[in-house]
């Protein structure tokens, strides 16, 4: 196992929470201060991490926990890539929602404006 990946990968997982995008999730969904905890508590999972790596040629129990934290850490990842995609589609959603509901009042007066001509006539 490449020693610098799961360190690399606990820092890849600071640096996504860290982000602008999650911090105005955080905001937006009312859990700013659980991503605060969980920033703290990956900081020090990634230097327990590193000392693992370091020793793990010497430790067969160690390179097998370690294995399974790869593999943990995998689906950490898959499940942040999958909340940020939905947080992206609801986004997208509602912007498109808006336009779409300003495209149809546009055409209820249209229509509303013909009626009225209409009826003139």
């Amino acid at each position: 196992m490449d020693p610098s990946y799961l360190f690399g990968t606990a820092q890849f997982f600071i640096d996504k929470l860290a982000s602008l995008a999650a911090e105005e999730l955080s905001l937006a969904l009312g859990v700013k201060q659980d991503l605060h905890e969980i920033e703290a508590k990956l900081s020090f999972i990634k230097a327990v991490l590193l000392d693992a790596e370091q020793k793990q040629n010497q430790n067969n129990s160690l390179r097998e926990w370690l294995k399974q934290i790869k593999h943990i850490l995998s689906t950490a990842e898959d499940v942040i890539d999958d909340f940020q995609c939905e947080a992206l589609r609801k986004q997208v959603v509602n912007t498109s929602g808006s336009a779409r509901r300003k495209e149809l009042e546009v055409w209820e007066r249209l229509h509303l404006q013909k009626l009225c001509l209409m009826i003139r006539v």
